[in-house]
């Protein structure tokens, strides 16, 4: 089972970190995925979750393919990714219970149904990590990665 830093957050949320390059390496290091949000301005790919706020290059992207789950926020963003769905991991929705993975895992956020090993759910609060009690996916994306890693994580 894999833990999946929540733009890079690790303890809760922290808005100097979230989709920080410098953050989302840190956490790599630390041996934990991250979940970025990509944008594009001006023909540029960017980090930001609700604004395009630090720009990154492909080369980035593809360096740490292994490590990140990519939400592509804006139609540009996914022009520019989708020649690359055999190399990078992707996601876009806005709203949406359930959302395929560019590698056919499914991002879960209907947490009472239809959990499996396919299945990547997000456990955003604090009470949320606490309150979850099934195990059987493939990840979890959260703001609290050392408290999933305890809770989720059999070593």
């Amino acid at each position: 089972m894999i833990v999946i830093s929540h733009r890079g957050n690790l303890t809760g949320i922290d808005k100097k970190r979230e989709n920080n390059p410098y953050y989302i390496d840190e956490c790599i290091e630390l041996g934990f995925d991250v979940e970025i949000d990509l944008r594009v301005k001006n023909d540029n790919l960017y980090l930001g979750h609700d604004n395009a706020e630090y720009k990154i290059y492909l080369e980035w992207l593809l360096e740490r393919k292994n490590n990140l789950w990519v939400h592509v926020k804006e139609y540009d963003a996914l022009i520019k990714i989708l020649g690359y769905k055999d190399k990078i991991r992707f996601f876009c929705h806005e709203s949406d219970r359930y959302t395929l993975l560019s590698n056919g895992l499914v991002w879960c956020h209907d947490l009472d149904n239809h959990m499996n090993k396919n299945c990547i759910i997000p456990l955003l609060s604090y009470e949320q990590v606490c309150a979850y009690e099934q195990n059987d996916f493939y990840a979890v994306c959260t703001d609290y990665v050392y408290e999933c890693k305890s809770k989720f994580i059999r070593e």
